[in-house]
């Protein structure tokens, strides 16, 4: 699959996402499933024994999912679901599962609300079960592996062929994109920032160019870390850190050969693939380099590697 295209479909699984309550986001979230996983069984509503607490398990994961994506957010529905749930599959599902996960369609991100019932609940159950919860940041970086034909059903509809051009790439990242740029200072020193470690961009083989712009974008890079330590959500960062991961390892299997090509089609993951004003394309890069030194993305060299051996794509 094409970039532009990759970036089309995820702008309108996002839609969808977005505009999908009740069984509607039940069965999206069916079908996503059942092309990631092989071994994902939707479950169904029988009778007077209903769905045994989940809606969906994913017997080679030992994952249960349950779904909540209601037309209004009700706090004390929401508790009631997740605990209702979370009850009845442990009663009547056991030894089925390992991981419960709770699956909802707020774009925000998890709510504060089932953040607090994961956080206090896992105590709890620690010996038995796992709680996380997935929500529209997650969906996607599932369907990030899929090909081409794979993702258009999941859509329901063919992508362009074209080059479309889309001033957003990562919607979700679009406000810590808006921080670095209007909060990069004007007049920063110009010092030299220590490379964490020549030997990985040396080992991924990027070009001097390249390892420029990670070099030049290191300065702003503590302004992400700010960003993320004064977010309510917490696993915010993971999340995209995950998403960054997944999305390299896509890059990685089309241009694998490509490592330059890889690092700018990073920076389009995060900008979209129209042209970006100077003060976004900056941001952009900070955020690249944030998540190369986090390790998230590109290869990190064995240990004992030097530079005189081969390194990461060569043949």
């Amino acid at each position: 699959m094409l970039p532009h295209q990759r970036q089309y479909a995820q702008a309108a699984f996002r839609s969808m996402v977005e505009e999908s309550v009740g069984n509607e986001f039940e069965k999206l979230v069916h079908r996503l499933m059942e092309l990631c996983h092989p071994g994902y069984l939707p479950i169904r509503t029988y009778g007077n024994i209903g769905d045994l607490g989940g809606d969906g398990l994913c017997a080679c994961h030992r994952r249960l999912y349950a779904c909540y994506a209601p037309e209004t957010f009700e706090v004390s529905k929401v508790r009631a679901k997740f605990l209702s749930d979370l009850n009845s599959a442990l009663t009547q599902r056991p030894g089925q599962f390992e991981t419960f996960i709770f699956v909802h369609n707020d774009q925000r991100g998890v709510h504060p609300v089932v953040a607090g019932l994961i956080a206090e609940t896992q105590p709890d159950y620690a010996e038995v079960v796992a709680l996380q919860q997935m929500g529209p940041r997650k969906l996607w970086i599932e369907a990030l592996p899929l090909d081409l034909l794979e993702t258009e059903h999941l859509l329901g509809h063919q992508i362009p062929v074209h080059d479309v051009v889309y001033s957003v790439g990562m919607a979700e990242i679009e406000p810590l994109l808006r921080h670095l740029a209007d909060n990069r200072p004007l007049h920063a020193p110009r010092v030299e920032i220590a490379l964490p470690s020549t030997l990985k961009a040396d080992y991924n083989r990027l070009s001097s160019r390249a390892q420029h712009e990670l070099q030049e974008a290191r300065p702003y890079v503590y302004q992400i870390g700010e960003y993320y330590q004064g977010l309510l959500n917490h696993t915010e960062q993971d999340e995209v850190a995950e998403g960054f991961t997944q999305y390299y390892r896509c890059m990685r299997e089309e241009y694998g050969d490509q490592p330059d090509e890889i690092l700018w089609q990073m920076q389009r993951y995060v900008l979209g693939q129209a042209g970006a004003r100077w003060d976004r394309a900056d941001a952009a890069n900070v955020v690249v380099a944030f998540f190369f030194d986090q390790c998230d993305i590109f290869e990190i060299p064995p240990p004992g590697w030097q530079e005189n051996e081969p390194a990461a794509g060569a043949s």
